[in-house]
């Protein structure tokens, strides 16, 4: 190119500018020459000149800049188009993403002198802007996720009158959300010391009774105390509102930065109310702050879903206030579903497939309603009880569904029930157990449902007797030998001891069929005993239910009963 020394003068001016490369242009020719001194763009390669600059930048664009990005140097930059911009001074900057060891760096191409009337040279500069598109992006980013935090913040907040976002560093506070009442005490929404604040308040606004007990708990380093052997703390106490009193629920955790804690306060007028009714009815002392106790658990997993467009945030309950980023995705209805055939149990899938039908959902489920469901997810082949709560945030345009894990609390019900229905000497069912079948069996006949069954009564033979001569341990052992015997007999069929001495099988299915066979072994075994005069023996009826004249499942217990004593009777003469 001529006037090589005009030429490298520009260049030195503009590369003090501190740009990653510079590019002077013969517009009339296309010739240019490309300099930089920057060694990422060294690193690519790329040719120092050449005769036909629209041509060559097209064609370095394809290997040195991200494919999302090309069609600025493949198109825009096409010669008629370039020149016309630089003359009429469109083209001033342009960013695009350069592809600098695999990895995209944004920079910004910029316009450092441009062709005039007198001339046709023109100057293009490439500044690295990375730092700054970061900078940029994050900003976005934050704010985005700071109105999803602020939605999620507001909607659980609309189930309390009041949170308290404390900084247990520097005592400074947020109140996040108020009730007219709370607006109406002029109770601060923030400052510089939430500890002396509400000791002030204490005097203002809680009930004489019980301003000992809430000054202790506005006190930083019994707050802390409480906080540190416990997930969260709650107390109860009340508040005297013009006149009125309120009942209030108190209750604190740490956030997940172990630097703030949530204060939430809950006017609880209508379960103090709903708990006195329900302890005089039935007499039981559970104190609120157990019930706040319970109340206080958290969720384990909070998914935050566009109601519209089905987009949706993942939060961990433990970093829900701070975190900056979360796993995110699309179409969160679709995905639940899909997600449902390999992680829930199979049989709880079709009625989680219900509840998450989108269209009935959202048909159906107003703020500040809260849909409930609870499910089993099978994770590393192991069933764990999860609740799933279904709500709409503050603004109704997006869905919160909360993810709690109740496996314990259902398990330990399942025990208690499962113990509640056993017989505690023989491990089979007991009374209760027998009447809950007794109540289904007759329900099943009352709608011609029932399914073909039969029961065998077996009362055990001279037990007083043996606990009179022998004692009651005695007695007891023969009661489990029994026991054992009809377990062992009837493998397929429940047992139950409905008293003393006496026992029920209901057989069904293969034990049914096979009853016949099935009592003749138990009776040749009993038989062998008494004539070894060994225990365990006892006398058995069986009576076979009739769909055609049958009515009542007792009707065939009183007959199994009859069968047993004649049976008895038959052995009393064997003897």
């Amino acid at each position: 190119m001529a006037g090589n020394d005009v030429i490298f003068n520009r260049i030195a001016e503009a590369l003090l500018i501190d740009y990653a490369s510079v590019c002077y242009v013969n517009a009339g020719t296309g010739e240019y020459e490309w300099y930089s001194l920057d060694p990422d763009f060294r690193s690519l390669q790329i040719e120092q000149g050449g005769r036909d600059f629209f041509s060559d930048i097209a064609q370095i664009a394809r290997s040195v800049v991200h494919p999302d990005d090309q069609h600025i140097f493949t198109n825009d930059m096409r010669k008629d188009r370039l020149l016309s911009a630089v003359k009429e001074g469109r083209m001033q900057s342009v960013a695009f993403r350069m592809l600098i060891g695999g990895k995209p760096v944004y920079h910004r191409l910029r316009l450092i002198r441009k062709a005039s009337d007198n001339e046709d040279y023109f100057v293009l500069g490439a500044i690295n802007i990375e730092k700054e598109m970061r900078i940029k992006q994050s900003a976005e980013r934050f704010e985005r996720e700071r109105e999803q935090f602020n939605q999620i913040a507001h909607s659980l907040a609309s189930h309390y009158d009041t949170i308290y976002y404390v900084d247990m560093e520097t005592n400074h506070y947020i109140e996040f959300s108020s009730t007219d009442i709370y607006k109406q005490m002029r109770v601060p929404p923030g400052g510089n010391d939430f500890f002396a604040e509400s000791r002030k308040n204490v005097e203002k606004f809680v009930h004489p009774e019980d301003r000992a007990k809430v000054e202790a708990l506005h006190n930083k380093e019994t707050l802390l105390k409480n906080l540190e052997a416990r997930k969260t703390h709650a107390v109860t106490y009340r508040l005297v509102v013009f006149g009125e009193v309120m009942y209030c629920r108190h209750f604190e955790m740490w956030a997940g930065d172990r630097k703030h804690v949530i204060i939430c306060v809950e006017n609880i007028n209508e379960e103090v109310a709903r708990e006195e009714t329900l302890r005089q009815a039935m007499a039981i002392n559970i104190t609120y702050s157990q019930i706040a106790e319970r109340l206080a658990d958290r969720y384990d997993t909070i998914y935050y879903v566009d109601a519209e467009t089905e987009q949706y945030a993942e939060f961990s309950s433990t970093n829900l206030l701070q975190a900056l980023s979360a796993p995110a995705g699309s179409s969160f209805f679709a995905t639940a579903k899909k997600n449902i055939a390999s992680v829930i149990h199979p049989d709880d899938q079709t009625m989680l497939y219900a509840f998450l039908n989108k269209s009935l959902l959202l048909g159906t489920l107003h703020f500040p309603e809260v849909r409930q469901i609870e499910y089993r997810l099978v994770i590393n082949g192991v069933s764990v009880y999860v609740r799933l709560s279904a709500m709409f945030t503050k603004d109704q345009r997006h869905l919160l569904f909360c993810v709690e894990n109740i496996d314990k609390q259902v398990r330990a019900l399942k025990s208690a029930n499962k113990m509640a229905r056993t017989d505690e000497l023989t491990g089979t069912k007991n009374k209760l157990a027998y009447q809950e079948l007794e109540e289904s069996f007759q329900a099943n006949i009352n709608n011609r449902e029932a399914q073909p069954f039969a029961i065998i009564v077996c009362d055990l033979n001279n037990l007083k007797a043996i606990n009179d001569s022998q004692g009651h341990q005695a007695g007891d052992r023969c009661i489990k030998a029994i026991a054992k015997l009809l377990c062992d007999t009837f493998t397929h069929s429940p047992v139950f001891r409905i008293g003393g001495d006496e026992f029920v099988v209901v057989l069904s299915g293969s034990d049914y069929d096979w009853r016949d066979a099935l009592l003749d072994s138990l009776r040749a075994q009993i038989l062998g005993n008494l004539k070894r005069n060994v225990q365990p023996v006892a006398a058995t009826g069986i009576s076979v239910f009739d769909p055609a004249s049958g009515k009542k499942f007792s009707d065939v217990f009183a007959r199994a009963d009859s069968m047993m004593y004649d049976y008895k009777r038959d052995m009393k003469r064997r003897l």
